[in-house]
């Protein structure tokens, strides 16, 4: 490891090593870039049905239950900005585990991201094609084919070049941050909003609990960022700042819209579940609420242009470790890994041609990929508690013990799938060792 805390190649393989350095990406983020790219890759969809579903779930409860679900995101960022600020690299999570337990277990911790990236970006595309075919005059379009225009319109501003990208980001980030707190910010000042936030007594925050599952999902997204933490100008001050940030901002957006839900909404309409933002906003000028869909396709754009970017960053620092094929490590002139990007856009698009004849389905998408980043978020803490030995041991052993009772109760396919993944990914290292 060298003094910045970035990892060195392998001292066994003198060429790659020689490859891997020569494949480092420039750094260019500064902090209004990073933070918009940050808000981008965290708040899609979720952001538009989660607040109605979690109303479904738990009644006015579900206020208290975003409450949680943020304090239970704190630990994790946490180790995030510690981990980021002292590993930065576009390995990312991959990067600190190899850090903390060796090459072949980072290689595995590659595989399953690679596999849960394989899965939740098409849903991410998928479930931004809905909001496609609701724009006017787009109704008769195929869910598959207008979540591979969105795809492929992503992959290709990220294709074109980092300085495009952050441009477009920033846009995209102002436009919906703006969009979603005004929104909420209205749903809170309009009538009595007071008079639907529950006494937080036994029974309230009990009903609470039944929604903290669903509702931490909208916020995952942050181990996204760790991807892109080796073209950041100043990773060790900027990405601490850039997490505190982009929380602050992402959270009072989420408690507006759901306080808004909860106050204007009620609880068993259909709406309530499927399109909550275009209700209220139908509630409060019906003449904007076609708008809702156009800001939809603006949020799913947003978030696979961050999603690619961060998969991409993956998967060439997986080539240069010697995992993948070593041309998808390969820089361009624009300082952007385009052989990488284009090697996410073929296998996202795969998946949704399967998804197209039927062989999976969104729902099977976003959930094994949801609970695998649980799983990662489980490896991530215990390489904290092994990195950040001393006074931060308490803390690592509490959060790794915590994320691992919950992981365990996930569905044995699942766990099944993440295992299969990490074991080829520890084989695979392992046989590419040998061989040199």
């Amino acid at each position: 490891m060298t003094e910045t805390g970035r990892l060195e190649p392998p001292a066994e393989n003198t060429d790659n090593a020689k490859h891997a350095e020569a494949a480092r990406l420039q750094g260019h983020l500064r902090l209004p870039s990073a933070v918009a790219l940050a808000i981008t890759i965290i708040v899609g969809s979720g952001a538009l049905v989660t607040p109605g579903i979690a109303f479904q779930r738990a009644g006015e409860a579900a206020l208290y239950s975003w409450i949680a679900a943020a304090v239970l995101t704190l630990p994790l960022l946490v180790m995030f900005a510690k981990l980021g600020a002292a590993h930065p690299g576009a390995g990312g999570i991959a990067g600190f585990t190899q850090a903390a337990f060796g090459r072949h277990a980072g290689a595995g911790v590659e595989l399953l991201l690679m596999g849960t990236f394989g899965l939740g970006i098409p849903g991410i595309a998928l479930t931004g094609a809905n909001y496609l075919r609701a724009i006017p005059g787009l109704s008769g379009l195929p869910v598959s084919l207008g979540a591979a225009i969105l795809l492929v319109a992503a992959a290709g501003v990220v294709f074109t070049g980092v300085r495009l990208s952050a441009r477009v980001q920033l846009v995209l980030a102002l436009v919906l941050t703006i969009a979603l707190l005004a929104i909420g910010f209205a749903g809170t000042v309009r009538g009595a909003p007071l008079e639907h936030v529950p006494p937080p007594d036994g029974a309230t925050l009990e009903a609470a609990v039944l929604a903290i599952g669903l509702i931490f999902f909208a916020f995952t997204g942050w181990e996204m960022i760790t991807f892109t933490t080796e073209e950041y100008v100043d990773p060790r001050r900027d990405f601490p700042r850039v997490l505190v940030l982009s929380f602050v901002i992402v959270v009072t957006m989420y408690l507006l819209l759901a306080w808004a839900v909860q106050a204007h909404l009620p609880r068993d309409a259909d709406t309530t579940a499927s399109a909550p933002v275009q209700a209220l906003v139908e509630g409060f000028a019906s003449s904007a609420a076609p708008l809702v869909s156009v800001l939809g396709v603006v949020i799913i754009a947003a978030n696979l242009v961050g999603a690619i970017w961060g998969a991409s960053r993956l998967v060439m620092s997986s080539a240069r470790e010697g995992l993948l094929p070593p041309v998808l490590a390969r820089v361009n002139g624009a300082d952007n890994p385009r052989q990488a990007v284009a090697a996410c856009a073929a296998g996202f698009l795969a998946v949704i041609a399967a998804s197209a004849v039927g062989w999976t389905s969104l729902s099977d998408l976003l959930t094994i990929a949801g609970q695998n980043f649980f799983l990662i978020y489980v490896i991530c803490s215990a390489g904290y508690l092994w990195l950040f030995p001393g006074g931060h041991r308490i803390f690592g052993v509490l959060v790794t013990a915590v994320l691992a009772a919950i992981a365990v109760t996930f569905g044995p396919l699942q766990l099944a799938y993440a295992a299969v993944l990490v074991v080829l990914g520890v084989v695979l290292s392992r046989l590419r060792t040998r061989t040199r």
